[in-house]
């Protein structure tokens, strides 16, 4: 499906609850306007899926889609990655995780090009066989601040982009500062990944397969398109990706 052109990236969606009372009470669908922004700046047509569409019929809830995003979001259910719940994760969502799980699948199947940003990252890992810290003070050692204290805007460490990656093509090798909001990491890395990007603490903040279907980072571009412009690339790609399957 496309518009003008333009490939139509299915965005993820996360529900929530307003309080009862208010007028706009009951559950929503929802996503961030920044990830409504970053693919419409730079040429895709963004589409917001609800898990519970996806839950029910992967195929009618994506098949027009060309390209995927896999946005931020609540912890990821453990069980999903063999553990049980321990006192330090956040709260989760067994059904968004079920639907976004399947979603990954059927990417896999139709060769649907996916982004995959925080939790999406962290959803891709898992969808391949992978696991995660439950929270990274479990990793052990000493750990630089990953759940920044100001503005999502604002660029809080640096990352390391590995040689001969997709994200090294994006971003070229080294050095490239990122925010950080998140205190859930990958531990065991999925099969077919590759890292492509760490923190200095050896925190995994990309990944990739071989094929360059899949590509996660572990912070935010999103809220960094006008601060930190480079992040536009990210989202670039996807687009460019996702015009060359249609």
């Amino acid at each position: 499906m496309a518009n003008n052109g333009k490939p139509v990236i299915g965005i993820l969606g996360l529900t929530r609850r307003t309080d009862p009372g208010l007028f706009v009470s009951g559950e929503h669908v929802f996503t961030g306007s920044t990830n409504v922004r970053a693919i419409q700046m730079n040429g895709g047509i963004p589409v917001l899926i609800p898990a519970a569409s996806v839950a029910a019929d992967p195929e009618a809830a994506l098949s027009f889609c060309d390209g995927l995003l896999f946005p931020g979001g609540e912890d990821m259910t453990p069980w999903y990655y063999h553990e049980e719940p321990l006192p330090v994760i956040g709260p989760f969502r067994p059904e968004i995780d079920d639907a976004w799980l399947k979603a990954g699948m059927y990417a896999l199947d139709q060769k649907i090009p996916v982004l995959g940003i925080c939790k999406g990252h962290q959803t891709l890992n898992v969808l391949m066989g992978g696991s995660l810290y439950q929270d990274l003070s479990l990793k052990g050692g000493e750990l630089i601040q990953h759940l920044q204290k100001y503005n999502r805007s604002y660029l809080t460490h640096y990352v390391e982009v590995e040689e001969k990656t997709r994200l090294a093509e994006i971003f070229g090798a080294g050095k490239l500062k990122t925010n950080s909001m998140h205190h859930q990491a990958v531990k065991k890395l999925g099969e077919g990944l590759k890292v492509s990007a760490r923190s200095c603490d050896g925190t995994i903040e990309g990944l990739e397969d071989e094929e360059g279907l899949l590509i996660g980072v572990q912070w935010h571009p999103e809220d960094l398109v006008d601060s930190a412009p480079v992040m536009n690339r990210l989202f670039a790609d996807l687009i460019e990706r996702s015009q060359k399957r249609r």
